[in-house]
């Protein structure tokens, strides 16, 4: 999908819509864009690919008078619709949902019709393979990317920083994706790929280089049992804090904690194992 030149943009996030992450994205995409934010009221961080449909009321109760195909056609209404309640906002929609809801309604029920979905700018880093599925911000990106529409999600590594943060402190991000949007239009970028995702390193006061790299496939997340109560520790965000780099050079952590940008262009997941052997035991199974 071709990007005009100045292409109407959902700007989502997982943060909630008064996080400064996404006010900084906002005012560096207004320059290059006609932005709509369609974001949660609130925090809803790592909720994943999570929808509030079915949660929620639906919109009507079914009609039951008249035919049958009328009926029908009422209570599949009825069924499978379910209200998304919002509230308006200076900058446009506060929803409350998840980051996928926004990213729906942003693509499929605004007017004009939007080119691109931007998610961030996520006060922490998104890295790896396994994050894509849990982090809202990923998450409302390849939302977006399913509907087919082409989309960015983008965070920023702020451990160490003292909180709270200010738009201000987003500005490297925000400039980053706000070049990627400008320059897009033209080359084809999003013929290609799917979703980028953009992690930007803490700020140091200089401009940081960048890198194209891949999502890292190095995962630890442990548990134990003691005093009677189960607890998770996140083995990868102790080293990070550490500044360990367990990745290979051409991943995105490996070049974050080298201080570069890092930007992993992706295709929404949906990989075969096309195997005689998968398919021989599987059939001989069932």
């Amino acid at each position: 999908m071709e990007l005009p030149a100045e292409p109407e943009i959902v700007l989502t996030n997982d943060d909630g819509i008064d996080a400064p992450g996404i006010r900084a994205l906002y005012d560096a995409l207004s320059t290059v864009g006609s932005v709509t934010v369609v974001a949660p009221d609130r925090d809803r961080s790592a909720v994943g690919r999570s929808l509030s449909y079915g949660r929620t009321g639906s919109t009507d109760e079914p009609d039951f008078s008249g035919d049958g195909e009328s009926s029908a056609i009422d209570m599949a209404d009825g069924q499978f619709t379910s209200l998304v309640p919002h509230t308006d906002h200076e900058l446009g929609y506060a929803i409350d949902g998840t980051p996928c809801d926004c990213a729906i309604v942003g693509v499929n029920a605004l007017e004009p019709a939007p080119d691109l979905v931007v998610s961030g700018c996520n006060d922490g880093a998104n890295l790896g393979t396994y994050v894509l599925a849990r982090s809202g911000t990923v998450s409302a990106a390849m939302e977006a990317a399913f509907l087919g529409l082409p989309s960015i999600a983008v965070s920023m590594d702020t451990l160490g920083m003292a909180e709270p943060l200010e738009p201000a402190d987003f500005s490297e991000a925000a400039d980053v994706t706000a070049a990627i949007v400008e320059n897009a239009p033209g080359t084809g970028l999003f013929d290609r790929v799917d979703y980028l995702n953009v992690n930007v390193p803490t700020p140091e006061g200089s401009s940081a280089a960048l890198e194209i790299t891949r999502p890292t496939d190095v995962y630890e997340m442990d548990a134990t049992a003691q005093d009677g109560r189960f607890r998770l520790t996140n083995r990868l965000w102790q080293q990070m804090a550490n500044r360990d780099i367990p990745d290979p050079p051409d991943t995105d952590r490996h070049a974050l904690l080298e201080g570069n940008v890092s930007i992993s262009p992706l295709r929404i997941p949906s990989d075969l194992v096309e195997s005689d052997v998968v398919c021989d035991l599987l059939e001989r199974w069932v």
